[in-house]
């Protein structure tokens, strides 16, 4: 069923790819340009996330039902992991700085991305990393820039969350930032990328898929000065509200 949909659908899946490396390119030109000449501030970050994610939404029909982001500027989001469609949903509603592996930066346009998003690169298996990362997360949240990262480290189908990685909970602890959970449900349990699935071949099949309809929902902040405290606090209130969407 997964083929024949795919091949049936294979021209707008074509369209939608070139769609997105023209839209990509074009942002990531004008956004490297403008860092250049003006330097990182909060609006090129803004301006380059949020025209990207939501562009990006449009062009994959992604359907989003949402609430409203808590009024807070200083803030780390946390939101579970289902697949790389995560990253254009957050982009497109709450610009911020981007935790990210250090590997990406070797993928086609995400190393200038890094650079006009402020987003920060961490190598998990070096110490000085990640205390690098515990500075860098500190001085983004006091300019105002949230960061956002995923506490599962990979995508998870569900239906509820994985566990959570204790780094990213001792830095907000250790920090005192606030912490806003938020829980993304796709409808359709497919669209999900995890296992054995191969990337190109799940991208693929999204790119031909007509619409993808996703639950969108965001917690109030969370804060604590113990880490396995707040990280209970952040699950269990991340897993209630997937809890809530699958019922939709």
């Amino acid at each position: 069923m997964k083929l024949i949909r795919t091949i049936v659908f294979f021209p707008l899946a074509f369209i939608r790819l070139i769609l997105l490396l023209a839209i990509t390119a074009y942002i990531t030109i004008v956004g490297i340009s403008w860092l250049k000449l003006f330097g990182f501030s909060r609006k090129l970050q803004n301006w380059m996330e949020r025209n990207w994610g939501r562009a990006i939404m449009f062009i994959l029909g992604v359907k989003l039902n949402k609430c409203q982001l808590p009024q807070s500027t200083n803030f780390i989001l946390m939101p579970n992991h289902r697949s790389y469609i995560d990253i254009f949903i957050v982009t497109g509603l709450v610009p911020s700085a981007m935790i990210a592996k250090a590997e990406v930066a070797k993928w086609p346009f995400v190393n200038m991305g890094v650079r006009g998003t402020g987003s920060i690169l961490v190598d998990r298996k070096n110490t000085s990393s990640l205390l690098q990362t515990m500075s860098k997360i500190k001085s983004s949240v006091s300019q105002g820039i949230p960061v956002t990262l995923f506490p599962e480290g990979t995508t998870f189908k569900g239906p509820l969350t994985k566990h959570f990685k204790n780094g990213s909970f001792k830095i907000a602890a250790d920090t005192q930032i606030p912490v806003i959970p938020m829980a993304i449900e796709f409808k359709d349990k497919d669209d999900a990328w995890v296992d054995d699935d191969t990337f190109i071949g799940h991208f693929f099949r999204q790119l031909g898929k007509p619409v993808t309809l996703v639950n969108v929902r965001f917690g109030e902040p969370i804060s604590s000065n113990d880490y396995q405290q707040l990280q209970k606090q952040v699950k269990d209130k991340i897993d209630s509200m997937l809890e809530e969407l699958q019922e939709f």
